[in-house]
């Protein structure tokens, strides 16, 4: 449990609680906002409301987070730390099991909608707070993975690696958050994020761009 926290080690705003009951407190509370920003917009959702839901008091919600924007950016942290763990064990997994460029495209595409879906509401929440701060870290994540991702997939592809297809693999990646983009802002979409035909979908449409 406690190394699920550990990416808010050092956070501005966050005291890390010391014993386990703190630290199950900690996860109720986290996972509540997580919740909460599935139905409503950061700004509707009160620090009293996540204390409730989570069935804890707001002493407690304020012995670990000086203020709701502390708590937002924890649940942010929380969400880059899985993302990069995910990224870093696809590169590696690329590089060290033998699978063909359909079979990579398509647990990509499955893998990036599932962790989309689970952090659905604190990644709507980035994007309101992107418009007004400029704030964007999942962007500042994604330059170098798109970059290192390109080269391996192009190793894949039946022509052989060139710069050309690298830059249509890059391409594609970006058609593919930009589908999960809109399935994050726009509900009512023919494909839902929580629908796993997206992953085929977009696994096909993947797959097109760099035939």
């Amino acid at each position: 449990m406690k190394e699920k926290l550990i990416a808010l080690e050092g956070h501005a705003g966050y005291a890390a609680p010391r014993y386990s009951s703190g630290l199950r407190t900690t996860h109720r509370l986290l996972e509540a906002g997580r919740r909460l920003l599935r139905e409503r917009t950061l700004e509707q959702v009160p620090i009293q409301e996540i204390c409730a839901r989570a069935g804890v008091t707001t002493g407690a919600f304020y012995s670990r987070f000086d203020g709701k924007d502390s708590y937002f950016k924890a649940l942010q942290a929380l969400a880059l730390a899985t993302l990069r763990e995910a990224m870093a064990a696809r590169l590696a997994q690329l590089d060290n099991a033998p699978t063909t460029l359909e079979d990579a495209v398509r647990t990509m595409a499955r893998d990036s909608r599932i962790w989309a879906c689970r952090n659905e509401g604190v990644l709507r929440a980035s994007l309101v707070v992107r418009a007004t701060t400029g704030e964007d870290p999942i962007r500042q994540l994604n330059r170098q993975y798109i970059i290192d991702l390109a080269s391996r997939l192009a190793r894949l592809h039946p022509a052989g690696p060139s710069p050309e297809l690298e830059e249509r693999i890059r391409f594609a990646h970006q058609t593919l958050a930009g589908t999960l983009l809109y399935a994050l802002i726009n509900r009512e979409s023919i494909y839902a994020l929580s629908d796993r035909r997206l992953d085929q979908e977009m696994a096909r449409v993947f797959l097109l761009s760099v035939a």
